[in-house]
């Protein structure tokens, strides 16, 4: 069977963020060596970054699993609905959040073992649209994810390699500390999560990622995996009116 056979190394970006370290964590304890990735040191945003340390762990003995979990809330830098965007928040975001993945996909393609699994962090905002959540650039940012991810797979189909993407609604993470709060929020956690009626954890994320990158899922690949407890079966629709100007953005969920 193509795929994993045993753990072996693991590559997590975003290392020290509340999904990356769920991550390192759950990996670790079933049987990976972990290296984790993240600012300073290693902080694949910047050009250059991704490719040096898959090289890297390629040259020390390869890597069979990758996964990308960086994601920044562009909100202070002005990200918001299209019409109030500004080009700093447009360009920063997307910078952070897409370019990297897209770095980090190709320092994978080049580098990891043939049967690999990679796994990118979306969002459940890539596939929804909510008045309260409103920011052109983290959707436009993780929506990129998919079709990116679809390429990457089917060029690394022929090598075994998997390549999919996790997308979490609302997680209780530090990141998220503003949204888990705020009781406009709260109240709406209901309809806006119907099957659990509450954010996910960051080891409920880690689950999932776990599941992909074991032999477990030798036949999925270029699929988006919902880990948002019913976020995504909500049509688009509006929030009441007291919610929109202050409610917090999902896209803080990602670290």
């Amino acid at each position: 069977m193509t795929g994993l056979a045993a753990p072996g190394t693991a590559w997590v970006v975003g290392a020290d963020g509340g999904i990356g370290r769920a991550c390192v964590d759950r990996l670790g304890a079933g049987g990976w060596r972990v290296h984790g990735s993240d600012r300073p040191d290693e902080d694949v945003t910047a050009l250059g970054t991704a490719e040096s340390v898959a090289g890297r762990l390629a040259a020390e003995g390869g890597f069979r699993a990758a996964v990308h979990t960086i994601g920044m809330s562009g909100r202070r830098l002005g990200d918001g609905p299209v019409g109030q965007c500004t080009d700093e928040g447009w360009d920063e975001v997307l910078r952070v959040d897409l370019t990297s993945a897209f770095r980090f996909l190709r320092a994978c393609l080049r580098h990891a073992e043939d049967g690999a699994s990679i796994v990118l962090i979306g969002s459940a905002l890539a596939s929804s649209l909510d008045e309260s959540f409103l920011t052109a650039a983290y959707r436009v940012a993780k929506a990129g994810l998919v079709p990116l991810a679809e390429a990457a797979a089917f060029e690394g189909a022929g090598r075994g390699i998997r390549v999919n993407v996790v997308a979490p609604g609302l997680v209780d993470t530090p990141m998220a500390r503003r949204a888990l709060t705020d009781p406009a929020i709260r109240t709406r956690f209901p309809s806006l999560m119907p099957l659990t009626r509450r954010p996910a954890s960051a080891e409920e994320v880690a689950a999932a990622v776990a599941w992909l990158t074991s032999p477990d899922a030798p036949q999925t690949t270029a699929a988006v995996i919902p880990v948002d407890g019913g976020w995504h079966l909500r049509a688009s629709s509006p929030a009441p009116e007291a919610q929109q100007a202050s409610s917090p953005t999902p896209e803080e969920h990602d670290r």
